[in-house]
């Protein structure tokens, strides 16, 4: 089984990597990680739904040969969403879960108001969702290094309105923070419109960034889910 995850706006793959010590043997950890950060530093950004998931759909293209779920947080659900329906649409794959975490399902109303370009409102932005830890922002240099990708992720994601919204055949399961202030509960459940198959809601202790806070009772969670999927 191969786990593949999408970080949230002005994330990166190694957000994830932490979990590998909490999958078991047999789940192999793949993580995306979108152009203009880390090892992809000299990459353009992409600011566009349609061109990213073109890009991620072409290069999972040679890791479709094993049982795969898809775990995406915030924009990253989005993401994994599109990228979903494209594998569908093109391959004739699926994942055997798409996980949902942090975001509202694609076709309720934009609720969170647009955030200005402005660096500064962009750090207090990210300030705000995760508890007032900005991590690298709080360093200059890195700042400038990590504020295009943020810049980016956030256009993409005030942008995206998909068009027409149709469902996936994989189930979906949706997470929410408890106390996250950004994702109304009834927004996250809806997801359950996106989905041909098996719907699940759940709930975690913790704001936005909740998965964080409670990683091994999460990842084991998640992990759970697969195992009572039956084989597709």
């Amino acid at each position: 089984m191969r786990l593949i995850c999408f970080p949230h706006a002005g994330g990166s793959a190694s957000f994830f990597y932490s979990w590998s010590d909490f999958l078991p043997a047999d789940v192999e950890l793949l993580c995306v990680q979108y152009p203009g950060r880390q090892e992809r530093i000299a990459e353009p950004c992409i600011d566009d739904m349609e061109t990213l998931v073109a890009g991620i759909t072409g290069a999972l293209r040679n890791f479709l040969d094993q049982p795969f779920v898809f775990f995406g947080h915030s924009m990253g659900a989005s993401v994994a969403f599109e990228v979903s329906r494209q594998l569908e649409k093109t391959f004739g794959v699926s994942p055997r879960m798409l996980y949902v975490s942090g975001q509202e399902a694609p076709h309720t109303p934009l609720r969170r108001e647009l955030v200005s370009d402005d660096d500064e409102a962009l750090v207090s932005e990210i300030r705000r969702l995760n508890g007032g830890d900005a991590g690298a922002l709080d360093d200059p240099d890195l700042r400038d290094l990590a504020l295009p990708a943020i810049r980016a992720d956030f256009r993409l994601i005030q942008a995206y309105r998909p068009r027409p919204v149709t469902s996936i055949s994989a189930p979906i399961t949706s997470y929410v923070g408890d106390t996250d202030a950004d994702v109304d509960c009834d927004n996250a459940r809806a997801w359950a419109q996106s989905t041909r198959g098996a719907f699940r809601f759940q709930t975690f202790p913790g704001g936005h960034f909740y998965l964080s806070d409670c990683e091994p009772g999460f990842v084991s969670d998640l992990i759970r889910g697969v195992d009572h999927q039956p084989p597709s």
